[in-house]
């Protein structure tokens, strides 16, 4: 079913749920090192002497001094990913461990800021749950450029009840009581559907290397799936205290293959040559083809996703008549100043200040423009 609106989402959009822009990422993964007793302290240690070891900072080193993810994670995947060393000290193994260490801390960080924020529940929470109430469901999808589940969460508390497609061949399946397999299930017959495309991946999604099959899991189950990327060796040695749950899930097809998960990671070497991500993308070029509207919330439209970039741009020249436009989006006068450059730079004259240009995040006026 075609829709005439489809919502590309960035890290802004989520920051009304509490969860950090990516250049606040490092700062809440480090979060633990204030709490002895926190379950994720240990990897927060990890990390900091793999930063001490790799980029010469001290291992208790405040986050404003760390390298940036992009360059953490870009170093990491062009030494693992060849087979070579980084430093004498850290293999390929070595680093690959790192990545899933680095991964597991994000999902488990993503999942306690929005129970942070749930709970609190303030005006950006507000906005957020008024743009989902006033959205035609059967008449929009999403693209998202994040591995969040805040658009899943906030769909499930619709008076409606809805299903999630992700239109990549992901299967629901949810963590039994008993055994360690994982139980795939169909959604009910004549249950509405809403897309959400994730062209990075999702942080609730974990895959067989062995079949291929892609699962999808209730939102609730992020620590599950972040110690499904830690094996209990690598628990022992990094001293976490519930090594229980670590790699625990196996394939509902193989049922000796333990799960792992599929991320597209800040990375400039983005590795999206898998099969669940080739069809998001593809699936995120048919939503694009066939809306009227292009509501971007959030997203800054940055030099790095020169791939989705060049998907947009081909898009648009090759729509007659091209797509409408609304850009929303938030933050000081300086940083709204430079994502309109941005977007007038990339789309030209369809992108209009005073008319579908919205600087101060999902007001009541920028809802009624994306939605009409």
């Amino acid at each position: 079913m075609a829709r005439s609106h489809v919502y590309i989402v960035g890290a802004g959009f989520s920051k009304h749920a509490g969860l950090p822009l990516q250049s606040e990422f490092t700062k809440a993964l480090l979060e633990p090192r204030a709490n002895e007793c926190h379950p994720m302290r240990p990897l927060a240690d990890y990390l900091g002497k793999f930063v001490h070891d790799a980029f010469d900072h001290k291992k208790d080193a405040n986050a404003k001094f760390w390298p940036s993810l992009e360059d953490v994670f870009t170093n990491i995947d062009l030494a693992a990913n060849t087979g070579h060393h980084l430093g004498h000290e850290h293999a390929p193994s070595d680093l690959r461990k790192t990545r899933r260490v680095l991964l597991a801390r994000m999902i488990r960080m993503l999942d306690e800021r929005f129970a942070k924020a749930e709970s609190a529940k303030d005006a950006d929470w507000r906005r957020l749950d008024r743009f989902f109430q006033k959205l035609n469901t059967k008449d929009s999808g999403f693209i998202s450029i994040n591995w969040d589940t805040v658009i899943e969460r906030k769909v499930a508390g619709l008076a409606e009840t809805h299903s999630i497609d992700y239109r990549c061949g992901a299967l629901p399946a949810v963590f039994p009581s008993k055994g360690n397999v994982v139980a795939g299930h169909q959604p009910p017959d004549g249950k509405a559907t809403i897309p959400i495309v994730k062209i990075h991946g999702s942080v609730n999604w974990l895959y067989c290397d062995n079949c291929r099959q892609l699962y999808w899991f209730p939102m609730k189950d992020g620590l599950s799936i972040s110690m499904q990327l830690i094996t209990g060796n690598e628990a022992d040695s990094l001293n976490l205290h519930d090594v229980s749950g670590c790699a625990k899930w196996r394939c509902s097809n193989c049922t000796d293959v333990p799960l792992t998960t599929r991320i597209a990671t800040f990375s400039y070497l983005k590795a999206l040559d898998f099969p669940m991500f080739e069809r998001s993308w593809l699936s995120a070029e048919r939503l694009l083809r066939q809306a009227k509207k292009w509501i971007f919330i959030g997203y800054s439209l940055p030099a790095a996703d020169y791939e989705f970039k060049h998907l947009l741009k081909r898009i648009q020249l090759s729509m007659s008549p091209p797509p409408e436009f609304v850009v929303i989006t938030g933050g000081p006068k300086s940083a709204t100043e430079s994502v309109y450059r941005n977007y007038h730079g990339f789309f030209g004259r369809g992108i209009r200040k005073q008319e579908n240009f919205f600087r101060n995040g999902l007001t009541a006026k920028a809802i009624a423009a994306a939605q009409e």
